[in-house]
């Protein structure tokens, strides 16, 4: 049963799409202070949308929220960063961490090799990997209607004025969208190893502070339950830090 297609055919065409255009707006369009607003929506959509409301919250059930309506905001942001719906992308990353660098991993490099950088996860998933998610009604509307919420909210935005179609919605999806593949490709070739795992994982600082803690990748596969990915004093992680003092239900 692949439930997924809808949310895996088209996103290669989105990351071209969105990474064209943005080469455009910077190339004939570029403003300094929109480039800063696109960088805090690149924020919002990267840190809280899709490392602490997809990964840490959702998929792995690592920390609770001290408000439940919060998962709603969380998981809306993280719709906006073009990698697909919260049930989707939970699906792709439970696989992940099942078959890490083995045959099933949709996205390792060790078997996949540069392909990976597009976000095209062409592939069957066991639903019983993401049981807990199909009985919640709000994940199935988000998945079905994935890329006509992008659609409608794009368009919205557009209505709004151009530049906040362009610097709010384009860029930062782009930005979003090339951390992701670019994290999967460098995470599991280069940097150090701090944990024994029966995989490839390594902590990189560069995608770490890229994507606000996400690239202490090595930590995070030894331990997958725990919101905290980094664990020596340097290894600062935004994702955490907010969960620790914001969101989480002590």
């Amino acid at each position: 049963m692949n439930i997924f297609r809808s949310n895996t055919a088209y996103l290669p065409y989105i990351q071209l799409v969105m990474s064209c255009a943005t080469i455009l707006i910077l190339l004939f369009d570029f403003s300094f202070n929109l480039a800063m607003l696109s960088l805090f929506v690149y924020m919002l959509i990267a840190c809280f949308g899709i490392s602490i409301g997809y990964h840490r919250y959702l998929t792995h059930r690592s920390f609770k929220l001290k408000r439940t309506w919060l998962k709603f905001p969380l998981f809306w942001v993280g719709c906006l960063a073009g990698t697909g719906s919260p049930l989707g992308w939970a699906a792709v990353h439970r696989s992940h961490h099942r078959f890490s660098d083995k045959v099933g991993d949709p996205h390792t490099p060790h078997l996949s090799g540069l392909k990976i950088l597009v976000a095209n996860y062409e592939y069957k998933i066991n639903p019983r990997r993401v049981r807990d998610i199909l009985s919640d009604k709000m994940h199935l509307f988000l998945h079905n209607y994935y890329f006509l919420l992008l659609l409608i909210w794009f368009s919205i935005a557009l209505l709004i004025d151009v530049n906040i179609g362009a610097y709010c919605v384009i860029v930062p999806m782009t930005l979003a969208i090339w951390a992701s593949t670019i994290s999967n490709y460098l995470n599991h070739k280069f940097g150090y190893v701090s944990n024994i795992t029966t995989d490839h994982s390594r902590n990189l600082w560069v995608t770490a502070y890229l994507t606000f803690g996400e690239g202490w990748h090595n930590n995070h596969h030894a331990n997958p339950t725990d919101y905290q990915f980094g664990k020596k004093w340097w290894e600062f992680d935004w994702g955490a830090f907010i969960i620790r003092n914001i969101l989480m239900n002590r």
